[in-house]
């Protein structure tokens, strides 16, 4: 009766009987205040909450605390569910089709900036309809180099990313290599005569394999359960207003485990490559 006057479940309860008799001693509220105010502005998990609490407050805290003031407060960040559904091609004539080797082969490590890049095309929803967006990675600080949208997915909107890349300032003296899965847009053969002249490697992904590409969709993942699907834009205009604030955002002031709790920019910033 209790618990339910309290609004606290029973498991919860019985949980911090077994886990919080010293709470009394050791319960930061000033610690708690924090942790609940970055998750009321973001609705993140305790591995983004630890790295701003670094980078907001100052606050050095292991992650196992954080998820544990979190547990006590009942707050849960949104799951990523799964996704069982596949968009498959219309059959291509095998002739048309350049398929080059998987040169990336899930090595995903990189010494610099625009030695590896990855790429791919994915939908994304507003309430009245669907665009397409193609995105550009950078594997060295994970940062998304650019972005194009379409109503159309066709050669246009992969090359008018490509350019924004490869139009001005490119050395093709530079190694780069360039992954992709095999979507008609990247065996076609005027995308590899377009990469080809400018010196850079083609890859792509063996045949249904998505785990070959899985850092791009991995940020798609991220954009649209952290962003698109919480709130879905109202339309076309509002929602490509909110892919541009995302990628600003994800590039400029979201932490990451593998950059060392940096953001994509404060990697880069940081770790100078000679």
């Amino acid at each position: 009766m209790l618990c339910n006057y309290l609004s606290v479940s029973r498991s919860g309860y019985y949980n911090w009987i077994k886990l919080g008799k010293p709470m009394h001693k050791c319960y930061d509220e000033k610690l708690a205040d924090l942790i609940k105010e970055i998750f009321d502005k973001t609705k993140k998990g305790y591995r983004f909450i630890t790295h701003q609490l670094r980078r907001w407050y100052g606050i050095v805290v292991n992650r196992k605390k954080v998820l544990r003031y979190m547990q006590i407060l009942d707050i849960k960040s949104p799951i990523r569910k799964s996704r069982f559904e596949n968009c498959t091609q219309q059959e291509v004539n095998e002739k048309s089709r350049i398929v080059c080797n998987n040169f990336l082969d899930r090595k995903f490590e990189t010494s610099r900036p625009l030695e590896k890049l990855v790429t791919d095309v994915s939908y994304i929803y507003h309430q009245s309809g669907r665009l397409y967006l193609s995105v550009i990675k950078d594997l060295y600080d994970n940062s998304i180099l650019a972005y194009s949208t379409s109503k159309w997915n066709d050669n246009k909107l992969v090359f008018d990313c490509l350019d924004q890349i490869f139009i001005n300032n490119w050395k093709s003296s530079e190694i780069c290599l360039i992954h992709s899965d095999q979507g008609f847009q990247y065996t076609n053969f005027q995308y590899i005569k377009y990469l080809d002249n400018l010196g850079v490697t083609v890859s792509h992904s063996r045949k249904a394999n998505c785990l070959d590409n899985a850092c791009c969709e991995n940020f798609f993942s991220h954009l649209k359960s952290e962003s698109l699907e919480l709130d879905i834009p109202i339309d076309e205009e509002d929602l490509i207003e909110r892919v541009e604030q995302f990628i600003i955002w994800y590039n400029t002031d979201r932490p990451q485990d593998k950059l060392k709790g940096m953001t994509p920019h404060e990697y880069r910033d940081s770790f100078q490559y000679i």
